[in-house]
């Protein structure tokens, strides 16, 4: 099954400018999701079944900001948003896929100077993207 973001698969292509991603086998047959930064392995999430935040990486660039991670306990995908300024912050919405395997991709074109999962339960997680240059 590819996952699509405006009708195009996103697994083993870029999804946005410098990253892409891939689903592939991890530890005792769990899925895991490779996420690749111009070609070179960043991350490597592993499917599990503990209470881990949902939101693992993030990074920005001049084509926008991706963050990815894993869905919730009871199997949700958290609402994504990217802050678009620093003094005054607003907060874009960002266009979120389900991955196979229980995880997450979301990405934002335009500034993305910080990444905010909010969890069905209302628990916020942020993270601060690292910047490609």
């Amino acid at each position: 099954m590819d996952v699509l973001i405006e009708g195009q698969p996103v697994v083993g292509r870029p999804v946005l400018g410098h990253w892409s991603v891939r689903v592939a086998g991890g530890t005792g047959g769990r899925p895991a999701l490779e996420v690749y930064q111009d070609g070179e392995l960043i991350d490597v999430l592993v499917a599990t079944t503990l209470g881990v935040g949902v939101l693992r990486g993030a990074r920005r660039g001049s084509c926008g900001g991706f963050a990815w991670g894993r869905v919730d306990a009871d199997g949700s995908v958290p609402s994504v948003a990217f802050a678009t300024g620093r003094l005054r912050p607003g907060w874009q919405p960002a266009e979120t896929v389900l991955v196979p395997g229980g995880f997450w991709l979301a990405r934002v074109s335009g500034p993305a100077l910080a990444v905010l999962a909010r969890r069905a339960d209302g628990n916020v997680e942020r993270l601060r993207p690292s910047r490609v240059v």
